[in-house]
C-alpha cells in the first residue's frame, strides 16, 4: 500500500505526494491517470507536461500547430492520358 500526503505551497496549490513500492508503481500510475482525474483534467495535464518539457529545452510556449493538408496522388490513375480506362481491352462480341 502507498503512503500519501497532501502539501499546500505558498501559492495555495495542493500537491499530493505518495510513496509507492517499485513493484506497484505502474498500477498506481494507471490509477492516478484514469481513476483520479476526469477526461478534461487529463487533457490539461498533458498540455502542462508538454509545456514543462519544452521549457527544459529552452522553448517558452507550445508552438502553434499549423493545419496541414496532405493529398496523396497515386503514380497510376484509373484513366490513361488519352482518357480511356486502363486495363480494358476491346472485347469481341459474344455472337460469332
Amino acid at each position: 500500500m502507498s503512503k500519501r500526503r497532501e502539501i499546500v505551497d505558498s501559492r495555495g496549490r495542493v500537491w499530493a505526494i505518495a510513496k509507492v513500492a517499485w513493484k506497484e508503481a505502474e498500477e498506481e500510475d494507471f490509477r492516478f491517470w484514469y481513476e483520479g482525474l476526469t477526461p478534461e483534467q487529463r487533457v490539461e495535464a498533458v498540455g502542462e507536461a508538454l509545456e514543462g518539457c519544452l521549457k527544459t529545452r529552452g522553448i517558452d510556449a507550445i508552438p502553434r500547430l499549423r493545419r496541414i493538408h496532405r493529398r496523396i496522388k497515386c503514380a497510376w490513375g484509373s484513366v490513361s492520358r488519352d482518357r480511356r480506362p486502363r486495363g480494358r481491352f476491346p472485347r469481341s462480341s459474344a455472337r460469332h
